[in-house]
Order: C-alpha cells, then structure tokens, then sequence
C-alpha cells in the first residue's frame, strides 16, 4: 500500500465512530467528483466518442459478431 493510503488508514482508525460518518460522505463526494471528471474526459474526446459511436451503428446494422461467433469461424 502507498504511504499516503497508509497515513489516511492511520488517522481514520483513530476517529471517532461519530466523525467517521463525516468522513464518509464528504469520501463519496470525491469518489462522485472523480468519477464525474473521468466521464467528462471521455465525453470530451472527440476521437473517442466517434469510435464510441461507430461502434453503435455497427452494432444496430449487425455487423458486430460475438466473440463465440469468432471462434466458432
């Protein structure tokens, strides 16, 4: 484990259960805000989404196989 992970595990044992909820939510929070940044990044990658969306119609007009369809050939 990393030091800063190691460090945040040493101080959370020495937290009161009351505090602890606190710090839950406020770990939620950052876990929702990275998450939503991690989206906008993709949604924001032109390239990407082209792909991303290629892919769709593909998979609309069936020309997408599965990957027991390719072993099968």
């Amino acid at each position: 484990m990393c030091v800063p992970r190691e460090r945040a595990h040493r101080i959370i044992d020495s937290i009161s259960d009351k505090r602890i909820e606190q710090i839950l939510d406020y770990l939620e929070y950052i876990r929702i805000k990275e998450e939503l940044e991690a989206t906008e990044e993709i949604v924001n990658d032109q390239k990407l989404m082209a792909s991303i969306q290629k892919g769709m119609q593909e998979l609309k007009a069936g020309e997408i196989f599965s990957l027991d369809e390719m072993k099968s050939v």
